[in-house]
């Protein structure tokens, strides 16, 4: 007998109105085929849960359960009694109280496929039955990579080598949580017995809402002069010209090399091992990428073999400058996040490197923007490919849950950038926002062919996305991460310094509560928060009293109303919050002032 089998296909920030154009128009044409043979409600609407954030939801879709019952309160939680500016690392399944479907399906021997699903990571015991591939954050294998992403600039100058290293990430406000981020944030913490990550709670920032606190230089940068070759054991192209880039870490030399491939006009880059190698490890043209680019690096003092790829941005026509872009250098040894182990090794053997998304400091140029778009897309055919494997691998499966997470990362990042009056090309940003979405329905109409009378496959999305007004920016209330004191402070209940580094800080002695995470207000409880100052029995009024100033608080450049509505915590439980990792106060943001989401 055939066996019953579902698929859900989790499109994290996808926005239901702008599926529904699409659809009208088209352009979605697998979507469109979806709801015409099967079942979906006219807006394509989903009951959500409080707040509209990536994690919460996607353990809701997972356990079907609310939020106050699987404990995942926000992009990140916080648990009463801790110091108000510790915060937990949600991207973890040891979060969640409540049982997964694969959890119960698993102990009726039936078997489940979990690709980058939040909240998956780690398995929660030995699960014969149950296959795993990450889960550790919103994009696929991000902490294991070797070497970050680079910017190379050639120039047929006399000039030194010049390189400057990324910034490390303070906050998670972008959702993607890098692998050297991680590590800062684990401090001295080990692994386990089984290699799994502990659990992580760090630190808060004080943070300024509706600020972008990204870090400007996301790429290594390097600048290397052009050479005629010298010294070389092997023949390079005619009229080529060399140029050496220092890659991981400072401790592997590689050899970029230019040429014109019709002898005349200069198009072509090519990475060779050394000078005495005749092949070069990887090559491409102006406006184009190579082949993955197989290579062996040092990490944590040993070999692993990575792979990386490689897009040429540009070259003077007669060779005197060339730029470049080399994605990070994922680590093919590094199984750790894969259950059982040796699923890895066999899916790259299949399947190939899975490379992370190229944006490198030029996404709000056209160029950029293609570059960025087209990673993605890749990204979205290693997932199907990966996917088509996994089926091949286990035919037996009955279960499969995946997480895309491609539109939620555009969104924050561009959307604002879409209206009009928001940027010169907003037509052109709105366009290929909406590209996006099209590389998402070829993903699924990859996946329809399971469609055999016996599979059914579940689209959904966690939440949607929702711009500010133009010229209508946030007061300084509310981020996915940290604490927010702006409005706080404005109204007498948030106290602020400048410690010795010219960092904001919270001073708690004379703070009465803070505005923390998405949708939270803590009041800074004596007994409970350790360095609480409101007495137990002033509670109650309190938090009617910060409640009245929040509904009060008007724009203050624009007059409007900021908040929509506030829930003490006994009301909270009403929507399905509440517990003891939300806060005394559950707020929600009119809609132009929710960072995108809808918090």
């Amino acid at each position: 007998m055939a066996l019953k089998r579902a698929m859900m296909l989790g499109l994290d920030g996808a926005d239901p109105l702008v599926i529904k154009k699409l659809v009208e128009q088209g352009r979605l044409p697998n979507i469109k085929k979806l709801i015409e043979n099967g079942a979906a409600v006219d807006n394509m609407s989903m009951i959500g849960a409080f707040p509209s954030v990536t994690p919460p939801n996607w353990a809701s879709l997972a356990t079907g359960s609310w939020p106050r019952t699987h404990g995942v309160t926000c992009y990140h939680n916080h648990t009463l009694g801790k110091p108000l500016d510790i915060v937990e690392l949600n991207w973890d399944s040891r979060r969640v109280e409540s049982e997964f479907i694969w959890e119960a399906l698993a102990n009726e021997g039936k078997r489940c496929l979990m690709v980058n699903y939040c909240e998956a990571w780690p398995p929660r015991f030995d699960d014969e039955y149950g296959v795993y591939i990450d889960g550790t954050g919103v994009m696929p294998f991000m902490r294991c990579v070797a070497d970050h992403q680079k910017v190379v600039t050639l120039k047929n100058e006399d000039i030194e080598y010049y390189e400057k290293t990324h910034a490390i990430k303070k906050s998670s406000n972008d959702c993607v949580i890098q692998g050297d981020q991680f590590k800062k944030m684990m401090g001295d913490a080990k692994v386990d017995d089984k290699g799994f990550a502990p659990l992580v709670e760090f630190k808060s920032d004080v943070m300024t809402a509706g600020k972008n606190t990204r870090p400007n230089n996301e790429s290594d940068i390097i600048i290397s002069p052009l050479k005629d070759p010298e010294n070389w054991n092997i023949e390079l192209p005619k009229k080529a010209k060399v140029a050496t880039i220092i890659v991981n870490n400072g401790l592997v030399r590689r050899y970029a090399v230019i040429y014109p491939s019709d002898g005349v006009h200069y198009d072509t880059v090519s990475i060779y091992k050394n000078r005495s190698t005749a092949e070069p490890m990887g090559t491409t043209k102006v406006n184009s990428w190579s082949e993955p680019i197989y290579d062996q690096y040092t990490r944590d003092d040993k070999f692993v073999k990575v792979a990386y790829i490689m897009y040429c941005m540009n070259m003077a026509e007669d060779g005197s400058k060339a730029e470049f872009y080399l994605s990070n250098a994922q680590d093919l040894d590094d199984t750790s996040y894969f259950y059982p182990r040796e699923v890895g090794p066999k899916l790259f053997d299949a399947v190939g490197p899975m490379f992370s998304y190229a944006k490198f400091g030029t996404e709000f140029t056209r160029q950029g923007q293609q570059i960025l778009l087209e990673s993605f897309e890749m990204m979205h055919k290693w997932l199907a490919d990966a996917t088509d494997w996994l089926f091949e691998e286990y035919p037996d499966w009955e279960l499969y849950y995946i997480h895309i997470h491609s539109i939620d990362f555009w969104a924050h990042r561009f959307i604002q950038h879409m209206l009009p009056g928001s940027f010169d090309d907003y037509e052109f940003m709105h366009e290929m926002f909406m590209r996006l979405y099209e590389s998402f329905d070829v993903y699924i109409g990859r996946m329809m062919k399971y469609l055999d009378g016996n599979t059914t496959i579940f689209v959904t999305s966690d939440h949607g996305e929702i711009p500010h007004i133009v010229g209508d920016e946030n007061p300084g209330i509310g981020c996915l991460s940290g604490v927010t004191p702006e409005v706080m402070e404005s109204l007498g209940l948030t106290k602020t310094y400048t410690d010795e580094n010219g960092k904001l800080r919270i001073d708690w002695s004379k703070t009465i509560a803070c505005y923390q995470r998405s949708s939270y207000v803590y009041i800074n409880l004596k007994g409970r928060d350790p360095e609480g100052i409101v007495e137990p029995e002033d509670y109650d009024k309190t938090v009617e009293d910060v409640i009245g100033k929040l509904y009060s608080y008007r724009h203050p450049e624009t007059g409007k109303r900021v908040v929509a509505f506030c829930m003490t915590r006994d009301e909270m439980e009403s929507v399905g919050m509440g517990g003891e990792h939300c806060g005394d106060i559950l707020v929600q943001l009119q809609p132009t002032y929710c960072e995108e989401h809808a918090f």
